[in-house]
């Protein structure tokens, strides 16, 4: 279902529309996804989440593309994947990232795990070991553990949690989580992410140019389901990274075409 919602909304509106969208929501299960302008008015976003419905802003979609953006920032970087140093936190397991870090561990230098809860991942290590002879360290040494680590996938931690790591000069971290803010991090902060997509594939609504890719596509496909079926239905809507975002809203462009300047 799609509803037209206008950008000038004053607080009446505002509480209207999001009284409209849970009488929907009590007949169906609906997702929310908001144009460029209406996802700045913090107002409506408010009321909206009140009323319990869920807004998607890209998050979710995010996590099926780690691989892809691991590779992204070789590129970028003019490196070589199977010579990275990949670390990601993550504390609360999930499905889908458990079996993205199955398919990073295979193609890079090293991978490890940090997390508070070590033991949980266990099962991890030994599987990768056994059926695949990759060792898999997870650790939670704050001091150790990223030093040496050149991208950094943060599935989980907040800016609290992040800023009692060292780093590595130069490293590349990757936030899943929106807008994570770090004191002494000297390096590329990503935060976001562009895609392009095969638009044929789905029907063209009114001002679809006013919202972001990501935003848009992810609404085409929200469900729950398998990584594997997902990762299908990307590949079969050409799925592809055309940009990342840094934390302070800049575009993190390839070095050897843009002479090494980020640009807005």
């Amino acid at each position: 279902m799609y509803v037209n919602i206008k950008d000038d909304l004053n607080k009446r509106k505002v509480k209207k529309i999001a009284k409209k969208l849970y009488r929907i929501s009590k007949k169906e299960d609906i997702v929310v996804a908001l144009n460029k302008t209406l996802s700045q008015n913090m107002e409506l976003i408010e009321i909206i989440n009140e009323y319990g419905i869920k807004i998607l802003n890209g998050r979710w979609l995010f996590k099926f593309l780690l691989y892809d953006i691991v590779n992204y920032i070789c590129k970028i970087e003019c490196k070589i994947l199977e010579t990275q140093n990949v670390a990601i936190l993550i504390n609360k397991k999930d499905d889908i990232i458990i079996g993205q870090i199955m398919e990073i561990a295979k193609r890079v230098k090293s991978l490890k795990i940090i997390s508070d809860f070590t033991n949980g991942f266990g099962y991890l290590e030994e599987e990768l070991y056994t059926e695949y002879g990759i060792a898999l360290q997870i650790t939670n040494n704050k001091k150790k553990s990223l030093l040496h680590t050149d991208i950094i996938i943060n599935f989980d931690y907040d800016g609290e949690q992040l800023n009692k790591y060292y780093t590595k000069s130069g490293a590349i971290l990757v936030n899943l989580q929106e807008n994570v803010e770090l004191e002494n991090f000297v390096g590329i902060n990503i935060n976001d992410y562009r895609i392009d997509y095969d638009k044929d594939n789905f029907e063209i609504f009114e001002n679809e140019k006013d919202f972001e890719n990501n935003i848009i596509y992810e609404s085409y496909i929200y469900r729950k389901d398998t990584l594997l079926n997902i990762q299908k239905q990307l590949k079969r809507d050409n799925v592809r990274l055309v940009g990342l975002v840094q934390n302070n809203g800049k575009f993190y462009l390839q070095k050897s075409l843009d002479k090494q300047k980020i640009l807005a």
